[in-house]
């Protein structure tokens, strides 16, 4: 072997990893890194430690100076973008020889634009033991999906990508059994398979709720059920229990955050949930719960609401009215409203009611899907004005425009006719059979009545005199 061979061979090895204990490498303030922040990746080897390489997928990236005690250096990265992202590794070279190589680290950067959504399934709210699906779904075509869980240390769970019937990509994750032991809050991410280290996301945070039996609160909404798009909607859950804290859920496994409960007087508690101006996606039913500070359980759900936007369908139905607008207390009313497109469902409201809208299946008829309201008697109540819409199937929470309102008004009934004024002259329908009979029966009763009143005084009359003797 020429010397010149030796000596090359004797250099190499100078750079080859060998048998020094390897070093740890971290990255902080985390191996995820949200896009355009600094980061910072940690090599820490041994005291003795000279120098320290680091590379990124088999290539180097750099060579690093100790930092004083001399166990570990650093890669200071000021804004993380793409180019960063990837599996890098590390070693140090000492007077002994080089170490192994570190463990892998994964330093993946995410993307915030176009995050995907994060819902449980039947609902985020579970029993105390049981199971929930939670579904990360997004209408880019991302090729696998990454769920997390927030704790004292973070948990990831993949799955591929699975397309819907609405050409949207999600995957499903089983979680469970869920107990009151700990906090179950997750996010979810999608990335593109030719970009494995580039992250979308994460989606909004999603904490499930673990049910206990505690008494239900109530839900109600300040502006009716009723909204047109762009209206402010405030939803207030309440109760008598004294919670501390409320959550509100739209089904299909969609929370908002939750609120601190207040006490606007002695045992009531409150939370209001404001909804900002209302927009298609906040169609739905929704429910609230109460909670403690102290506890992870939470009440039994309150009776749902349902939230109906208008003007989500380009049809207008008409609303008719038999007999007519104008009717007297007592009679039967029937409000019509119909549409010629095709609908699954008609709903009426009446103007200030508070109540849920009135809801009838559409029959076809004539060419015209139609459905009847029926108000029988009709009362002063039932006064006011009216609108229809229809909606369908598919999205029964999404309205059509609605028909020109109805005004409905209630008169009181005709008074029963008491007979003749006084001093006028008897007409000569008064003499029919009928009548006579009638009027002779009321002279008998007249008679005897008389003829009871006579007894008794005639009766107290005589024990008057026996007394007196």
């Amino acid at each position: 072997m020429t010397p010149t061979l030796m000596a090359l061979l004797l250099l190499v090895s100078d750079f080859l990893p060998g048998t020094l204990p390897k070093p740890a490498l971290w990255a902080e303030p985390d191996s995820l890194i949200t896009w355009g922040s600094p980061a910072t990746i940690w090599c820490q080897g041994t005291l003795d430690a000279q120098e320290y390489h680091l590379q990124k997928e088999g290539r180097s990236v750099e060579r690093l100076t100790p930092l004083k005690p001399g166990n570990k250096a650093k890669f200071y990265i000021p804004s993380m973008t793409e180019h960063y992202a990837g599996r890098y590794y590390c070693y140090y070279h000492s007077l002994a020889g080089w170490s192994e190589p570190s463990d892998t680290l994964e330093l993946v950067v995410t993307a915030p634009y176009g995050k995907p959504t994060l819902s449980g399934l039947p609902s985020p709210v579970v029993m105390s033991g049981g199971n929930v699906t939670l579904q990360c779904g997004a209408e880019t075509k991302f090729g696998k999906f990454i769920l997390t869980q927030e704790g004292k240390q973070k948990l990831y769970w993949m799955e591929d990508s699975h397309q819907n019937s609405y050409g949207e990509s999600q995957a499903l994750f089983p979680v469970g059994p869920v107990t009151p032991s700990r906090r179950w809050m997750f996010r979810c991410y999608g990335y593109y398979r030719n970009t494995p280290q580039v992250w979308v996301g994460p989606s909004d945070p999603l904490e499930l709720l673990i049910q206990g039996v505690s008494r239900k609160p109530s839900l109600l909404t300040l502006q009716g059920p009723v909204l047109a798009p762009g209206q402010t909607l405030t939803l207030q859950c309440r109760s008598d229990v004294g919670y501390d804290r409320f959550a509100l859920s739209q089904e299909g496994g969609h929370f908002l955050p939750q609120r601190p409960g207040r006490q606007p007087q002695a045992g009531l508690s409150q939370a209001k949930f404001p909804l900002g101006p209302v927009s298609s996606s906040h169609g739905g039913r929704y429910r609230c719960y109460g909670g403690r500070k102290l506890s992870s359980l939470w009440s039994a759900p309150s009776d749902p609401l349902d939230i109906l936007i208008t003007g989500q369908l380009p049809h207008r139905p008409s609303l008719l009215v038999q007999p007519g607008p104008t009717v007297a207390s007592g009679q039967d009313v029937m409000l019509l409203c119909q549409l010629q497109s095709p609908m699954d469902t008609f709903l009426l409201t009446k103007e200030g009611a508070a109540n849920s809208p009135l809801r009838l299946r559409s029959k076809s008829r004539a060419g015209q899907f139609q459905a009847e309201f029926s108000i029988s008697p009709v009362t002063s109540a039932h006064g006011g004005t009216y609108r229809c819409y229809g909606s369908l199937s598919t999205s029964p929470y999404l309205l059509s425009l609605p028909s020109d309102p109805l005004e409905l008004v209630v008169s009181a009934p005709p008074l029963l006719p008491m007979g003749p004024p006084v001093g006028a002259a008897p007409h000569p329908q008064d003499y029919t059979v009928e009548n006579l009979v009638r009027m002779g029966m009321a002279g008998l009763i007249l008679v005897a009545l008389g003829i009871l009143l006579f007894q008794d005084w005639h009766s107290q009359r005589r024990h008057q005199e026996a007394a007196r003797r």
